[in-house]
């Protein structure tokens, strides 16, 4: 995982990414995750924290646990980074060093361990019989207490935070033999103190856990629960490993057989590491201060309690371990110490030696980074001579650009200057040759005036005369209607308006038609339920619930994102060559219709009667006329309202409404029938034959007589898409039993036909015909982004 890899998976970390970490080639430990090396910073030497990267590349080893081991170094992160105490290590920031596909943590860097400190690992091993260095009791209580102030700071934070791995190896010692807490990688944060939370069993080393974390879960899935008192365990083992300066190892069993009764006996966890406690009494009785009720010897029974609840808390154990400091240092033992630390001078001295030997380095190095900072501020101010001088150049050639286009305005102004004199002479020519032609025309109207007045006068006539006739034709009409009243109704039902057929398309005889599919880029987004329309050469398409529009070149297969529509759940269409949404919904339904003009949606036409969504629209094969079916009110209302727009006249009529309403409409035109269908297994269809011209009026007493919706022969799936192609209408898709289906099916003398099959599954789609013999599927359930194209073959 590379560097940049990791912060896009992890950007919590990108804030503490430390520039200009370099490593200095020292180790200060290694482990079995990983190792701790010295690094050079800015301005100090430090240490840094960092994972092997052959846990990467070991096919063994799960990726589950490599991620858990990464997220559990970003937490350690992020939880160090909140932390600020003097007996807390210091968190500086991440680092990436080259060759490394994991980071490490930076941190300040401390003298030795606490375990080094009081049982280091000398390679070769020491002599035998060596003496050990002296520690004296006021130093051991003085390191304890720094581990406790830590854990304070951890426990009485809101929220608090439980260590779970405190250890020997986990207090880390400065020159000034100063503790200090590290290593926070298994850290919790916890709700409240006191309060036993489900964690991981076991999470630090076995011999400094207490048994509420080693306890054996009743199943895989069941965790551990304990709280800080896990801390004040561990502060207890270590408390006897300071002061009885010999490591803790695993302590003998938990419960041992009684010889006399043949049962298991329990031991205390004091009683497991009653040998360790002889070594905390032989120190305490070289320093004279052993005692049965000294406060180390307190601290510890009480902190090895084996019940959680019974253990101090943190302000207890510090307590005792501030009357333990305080009798240290007046138990008069700094003169014994005295005496006894004689021999053992050389040793300080040497111990002394590697602390100077270390700052010394740390001097050192620091001096190297001071001329590295000297260099790089030369070489910094070399580039910024450098880049003034590459500025001085960019404004001479700027200047020199300049003039140059100065020069090239003189020379379109004298071109311009030109061109429109020469365009003053040409429309000079042109005026003096119009006046010339209306003189000649105005001759030659004087020259016919006589004969066309007579010609105006003999249409004046005849005109009179078939005035005359009408008239007489409608007394005789009046006296017929007196006379006969059955034949009244015949005379009125004449006087209507003659329908105007509206198309010169006639309906073409049912023939089975075969259809192929062929798969097209996919769309931009995914769409279903939406709205489509064709001009031809581009196919529009907006998805439901959004007033997102885009443009499909048809040709080419260019997407192309319109401006949005004022509402959602539009319909689209195209009157008078232009791209319409009808209705919508934008917090409330809306009856408007919005032309698309110039890149911006402006409202054209005048507004429908009903405000709606989600409605069907269809427009006859001349443009003059739209049609809105059904739509969606509110609620949970769908209408049955059916509305006529005459594009020409601008008059909107309510024709005859659907026998029932449909959700989810589509429809198309086939000649001059209209068919629509719906969600269901239902549909209808009505003919347009006597739809009157778009220019003419529609008398209100002969809408009734416009049209007449018909069922559909049942559908053969639901959820279909209604379309055109060869001028007969057939099915896209559907439903079947909740699954999608890729049939398409035509309607051949009343009955249903399958043609052939998409190559996708879905229903709900979007269809647009850009010719009669093809059409473009767009989106739908089970295929929300996939486009195919249906020819007739």
């Amino acid at each position: 995982m590379a560097a940049e890899g990791l912060l896009a998976e992890y950007p919590e970390l990108r804030p503490f990414v430390l520039p200009n970490v370099r490593l200095t080639g020292i180790r200060i430990g290694a482990g079995a995750y990983g190792s701790v090396e010295e690094v050079a910073v800015p301005g100090a030497i430090c240490a840094a924290k960092k994972i092997h990267d052959i846990f990467l590349d070991r096919s063994e080893i799960p990726a589950a646990e490599i991620r858990r081991a990464t997220a559990q170094f970003v937490r350690e992160c992020q939880l160090m980074s909140t932390l600020g105490h003097p007996n807390i290590v210091k968190f500086l920031g991440v680092a990436f060093f080259p060759g490394s596909r994991l980071p490490a943590l930076v941190m300040e860097r401390l003298l030795t361990s606490l375990h080094d400190l009081l049982d280091p690992e000398t390679d070769p091993p020491p002599p035998p019989n060596t003496p050990k260095p002296f520690f004296p009791l006021s130093l051991k209580c003085s390191i304890l207490h720094n581990v406790a102030c830590g854990l304070a700071y951890l426990h009485e934070r809101t929220p608090p935070v439980i260590h779970r791995d405190l250890s020997a190896r986990n207090v880390l010692l400065n020159s000034g033999m100063v503790a200090k807490i590290v290593d926070l990688g298994v850290a919790r944060i916890v709700p409240r103190m006191r309060t036993a939370a489900t964690m991981t069993k076991g999470p630090g080393a076995s011999v400094y856990m207490p048994p509420e974390a080693s306890a054996p879960a009743k199943s895989n899935a069941q965790k551990s629960k304990y709280d800080a008192s896990i801390d004040v365990f561990s502060l207890g083992v270590v408390a006897i490993f300071t002061i009885g300066e010999v490591f803790p190892c695993d302590p003998v069993a938990a419960t041992y057989l009684d010889e006399e009764t043949g049962l298991l006996v329990a031991r205390t966890e004091l009683q497991r590491r009653a040998e360790y406690m002889r070594h905390v009494n032989e120190q305490l009785r070289a320093s004279g201060q052993l005692r049965g009720d000294h406060p180390l010897i307190r601290l510890i029974q009480q902190c090895l309690h084996n019940g959680p609840h019974k253990r101090p808390s943190i302000r207890e154990v510090l307590r005792l371990l501030e009357e333990a400091r305080a009798g240290a240092r007046d138990s008069g033992w700094e003169e014994v110490q005295a005496a006894q630390t004689q021999p053992r001078n050389q040793e300080n001295a040497d111990l002394q030696s590697s602390v100077q030997e270390l700052h010394s380095r740390n001097q050192a190095k620091d001096r190297e980074l001071a001329e590295a900072r000297q260099q790089l501020r030369q070489k910094e101010e070399e580039l910024a001579r450098q880049g003034a001088e590459l500025t001085r150049a960019e404004e001479t050639i700027r200047r020199e650009h300049q003039q140059l286009r100065q020069k090239e305005e003189e020379v379109q102004s004298s071109r311009q200057q030109l061109i429109s004199s020469q365009r003053r002479e040409t429309e000079l020519v042109q005026a003096k040759d119009r006046e010339l032609r209306e003189k000649v025309s105005l001759l030659t109207r004087k020259e016919r005036e006589p004969a066309e007045t007579q010609q105006q006068l003999r249409q004046k006539e005849e005109q009179l005369r078939s005035s005359e006739a009408l008239v007489a034709d409608f007394q005789k009409t009046l006296q017929q209607r007196d006379s006969e009243p059955t034949q009244r109704t015949k005379t009125q039902s004449s006087l209507l308006p003659t329908a105007i057929p509206h198309s010169t398309q006639v309906n073409i005889k049912p023939r089975k038609l075969t259809v192929q599919c062929h798969r097209k880029k996919t769309a931009p987004c995914e769409m279903f339920r939406g709205s489509a329309t064709t001009d031809g050469r581009f196919a529009y398409f907006t998805p439901r619930d959004s007033n997102s529009v885009y443009q499909y070149e048809c040709s080419t297969e260019k997407w192309e994102e319109l401006p949005s529509c004022p509402y959602q759940n539009s319909r689209l269409v195209i009157i008078d060559r232009e791209l319409t949404a009808v209705g919508g919904y934008d917090g409330s339904y809306t009856n408007k219709l919005y032309t698309l003009r110039q890149r911006k949606w402006v409202e054209k036409y005048p507004p429908m009667n009903t405000a709606r969504s989600d409605t069907a629209v269809v427009t006859t094969s001349d443009g003059e006329h739209l049609i809105v079916i059904g739509g969606y009110v509110g609620g949970v209302s769908w209408t049955a309202t059916v509305e006529l727009f005459q594009v020409k006249s601008r008059r909107w009529y309510q024709l005859t409404d659907l026998p029932q309403p449909l959700q989810f409409p589509s429809a198309t035109i086939c000649g001059d029938l209209v068919h629509v269908v719906g969600l269901g297994d239902d549909g209808y269809s009505c003919s347009l034959a006597a739809l009157p011209s778009s220019d003419k009026p529609i008398p209100p007493q002969s809408i009734p007589h416009l049209i007449s919706w018909k069922p559909l022969p049942p559908l053969p799936l639901t959820r279909s898409t209604a379309a055109t192609l060869c001028g007969q209408l057939v099915l896209i898709g559907g439903d079947r039993s909740g699954s999608p289906v890729n049939s398409i099916h035509q309607l051949v003398d009343g009955q249903w036909v399958e043609i052939g099959s998409m190559t996708s599954r879905r229903y709900d789609c979007l269809v647009a015909s850009p010719s009669p013999d093809k059409i473009i599927i767009v989106g739908g359930v089970g295929a929300e982004d996939s486009v195919e194209e249906c020819v007739v073959v």
